[in-house]
C-alpha cells in the first residue's frame, strides 16, 4: 500500500483538516501578470526594494524594539524621486517639522538632486501620498530637507540630541551605568553597546497591503564606517537601500540620527548635526559649515597606549577630544594645535565630546 493510500484509508477520517479544499489563488492570472510586469520594470530601473527582514537578525524582534519602533513610526515616510518618468531614487525619511501650511522631512541626499526637473512623491504612514519639493540639500553631510504643502499637521519625530561623552576614569564602571533607566529629555547619553534601531518605510505594490514600517535593531559602535566623513557614527543595524534616509532611534523612540548605507553596518549622521544644519538653513537661506583645519575624535576612542600616557600626565583629564590631524596653514595650526593634543575647553566652554 502506498503512503498516500495509507493516509487516505486510516488517517484521513481522524484528521479531516487534511481533506481541506484547495485554496483559491489570492490573485487572478491577469493581476499576477501585472504585478510581475511592474516588478520587472522596477528591477530594471532601480535596485529592487527589499525589506529589512532580508537579514535574519531583523526577524522576530523583541517587544522592547517593537515598542520603541511603534512610538516613532508615525513620523517615518517613504520617498520616491523622479526625473521625468524615470525613478532616480527611493528611500525613507522622517518628519521633523509640521504646521498648518507645510511639513518638513529630513532624508539622505543624492547626486540626482542636482537636476532641475526632480519630482518628489512622499508616502506617509497612514497611506496617503503627496507631491513634495526639495527645499535644501547638502552633499557634504549627505542630507536633504523635503517640503510638502499641507493644511493639517502630521506627526513629527521626537529628537534626542546625542551626548556621546564617556569618561576614561579607570574606576568608573561604564557597563553598569549603560543599563540604568534614564529620564526622558531632549538629550541622550549614548555609549558603545547601547541598543539602537534603524527604521524605514517600504511601499508595496498597489495590489498588496499599503506602506509597511521596517525595523532593524543593532548596537551603537565606535567603529568607523567606510564613508569619508568623520562626523558619521556607526551602528551594527543591517538595512536595505529603501531604508536609507530613515531615522535611527534609541530604545525610547527618540531619533538620534539619519541612516546611511554601509556594506556590513549602518552609518548615521547624528541628529545634532542634522538639526543645526536645518536651523542654519532656515536662518540664512543656505548651509554654513565651519572649518577649523583639524580632525578630532572622542578621547575615549583613542588607542589604549595613548590613554595611559594621558592619564599618567594629566590624571584629572577624563573627558574631551583628541586631535588626529592638523591641516597645514589652517587656523588650528596658527593657534598652535598639534597632533595628539587633548582639547577640554573651546571658546570658554568645556568640551567633553566631538558633538559639542
Amino acid at each position: 500500500m502506498s503512503l498516500d493510500s495509507y493516509i487516505k484509508k486510516w488517517l484521513g477520517p481522524l484528521h479531516p483538516a487534511w481533506k481541506r479544499e484547495a485554496k483559491q489563488p489570492r490573485y487572478s492570472q491577469e493581476i499576477f501578470g501585472e504585478i510581475m510586469d511592474e516588478f520587472e520594470k522596477s528591477r530594471n530601473s532601480l535596485p529592487c526594494q527589499v525589506m529589512f527582514n532580508l537579514y535574519p537578525q531583523n526577524e522576530n524582534i523583541d517587544i522592547y524594539t517593537k515598542r520603541a519602533s511603534l512610538k516613532a513610526s508615525p513620523s517615518v515616510v517613504f520617498l520616491q524621486f523622479f526625473s521625468g518618468e524615470d525613478a532616480t531614487c527611493e528611500c525613507s525619511g522622517f518628519i521633523i517639522e509640521s504646521t498648518n501650511t507645510y511639513t518638513i522631512i529630513l532624508t539622505a541626499a543624492s547626486t540626482s538632486f542636482e537636476t532641475d526637473d526632480t519630482k518628489v512623491i512622499v508616502h506617509v504612514s497612514d497611506g496617503r501620498s503627496f507631491d513634495g519639493q526639495i527645499e535644501a540639500y547638502d552633499l557634504h553631510y549627505n542630507i536633504a530637507a523635503i517640503k510638502i504643502q499641507l493644511d493639517t499637521p502630521l506627526p513629527t519625530a521626537s529628537l534626542a540630541y546625542l551626548d556621546d561623552s564617556i569618561t576614561i576614569d579607570p574606576s568608573h564602571n561604564v557597563k553598569e551605568e549603560s543599563f540604568q533607566l534614564r529620564p526622558h529629555s531632549s538629550s541622550f547619553n549614548i555609549i558603545p553597546g547601547d541598543l539602537v534601531i534603524a527604521l524605514g518605510r517600504f511601499i508595496r505594490h498597489p495590489y498588496f497591503q499599503g506602506h509597511s514600517i521596517m525595523a532593524a535593531p543593532g548596537l551603537f559602535s565606535i567603529s568607523r564606517c567606510r564613508h569619508d566623513c568623520k562626523e558619521l557614527f556607526t551602528a551594527s543595524c543591517r538595512i536595505t537601500s529603501c531604508g536609507i534616509g530613515g531615522p535611527l532611534i534609541n530604545r525610547f523612540g527618540g531619533v538620534i540620527g539619519i541612516c546611511l548605507h554601509d556594506d556590513i553596518s549602518t552609518a548615521f549622521l547624528p541628529i545634532n548635526i542634522a538639526s543645526i544644519w536645518w536651523e542654519h538653513y532656515k536662518k540664512y537661506g543656505k548651509t554654513r559649515r565651519p572649518w577649523l583645519g583639524m580632525e578630532v575624535t572622542n578621547l575615549y576612542a583613542a588607542p589604549i597606549e595613548i590613554l595611559e600616557r594621558i592619564i599618567q600626565k594629566f590624571p584629572d583629564v577624563l573627558k574631551g577630544v583628541i586631535v588626529e590631524e592638523v591641516a597645514p596653514g589652517s587656523s588650528a595650526e596658527a593657534a598652535g594645535i598639534k597632533y595628539n593634543d587633548v582639547i577640554i575647553q573651546f571658546g570658554g566652554k568645556r568640551i567633553e565630546c566631538v558633538l559639542e
